[in-house]
């Protein structure tokens, strides 16, 4: 099933990043380029052991 959010989100797509200049919010949360955001959720498993029981599942 491929569903289509375009039109559902339409008014969001295009925007840009927020911008925050010197403010408090990007004191506490400074820029992070797009490299080290998927460094961050690449090891990322919602299901601890579940390839694993696939694996055992399927021999």
């Amino acid at each position: 099933m491929n569903i289509d959010y375009t039109e559902e989100y339409k008014d969001i797509i295009n925007k840009e990043r927020p911008q925050h200049n010197g403010d408090e919010f990007e004191a506490r949360h400074p820029h992070m380029s797009q490299e080290n955001r998927a460094k961050i959720f690449a090891p990322f498993a919602a299901l601890k052991g579940y390839e694993e029981a696939i694996d055992n599942a399927s021999s």
